[in-house]
C-alpha cells in the first residue's frame, strides 16, 4: 500500500487559481489565503507556484491585474477574471466532471475488489 502522503495542487491549480479569482477578484497574497482555507490540509501549495501561475494566466488573458493602492500598506495586484479566463475555467469544470465520473467508477468498484480481497 502506498503510503500516506501530502497532494500537491498540481495540475489543477490553475482551475483553482481561476475559481476563487471567478468568485471575487484579489490580490496574490489572498488568492493564497483562500486556497489553503478551501483545499483539504494533505494538500501542499507551492507560494511560489500561485505567484507564477498568477503572472502566467495574466499573460495568456486569462486574468487582468490592475495595482491597488491604500493609505496604509504596501501596493498590490488585484486580479479579476477575463471571458477568456471564464472560458478556460468552464474547459476545466468539464474536465473535473470527467475525472470525478472516473474516480466515482472506481470507489464504487472497490467494495468488491476489498472483498475478494479478504480487507
Amino acid at each position: 500500500m502506498p503510503p500516506s502522503r501530502g497532494y500537491q495542487t498540481g495540475k489543477h491549480l490553475e482551475a483553482f487559481i481561476l475559481l476563487v479569482i471567478a468568485l471575487q477578484p484579489m490580490h496574490g497574497g489572498a488568492v493564497l489565503s483562500r486556497l489553503k482555507s478551501i483545499l483539504p490540509p494533505v494538500w501542499t501549495i507551492d507560494d511560489g507556484q500561485v505567484y507564477r501561475l498568477l503572472r502566467t494566466l495574466e499573460s495568456e488573458g486569462a486574468l487582468e491585474s490592475a495595482w491597488l493602492t491604500e493609505a496604509v500598506g504596501a501596493p498590490v495586484r488585484l486580479y479579476h477574471i477575463t471571458d477568456a479566463g471564464r472560458q478556460r475555467l468552464a474547459a476545466w469544470k468539464d474536465e473535473i466532471e470527467v475525472r470525478v465520473g472516473s474516480l466515482k467508477t472506481f470507489l464504487d468498484l472497490w467494495p468488491q475488489a476489498s472483498v475478494s480481497a479478504g480487507h
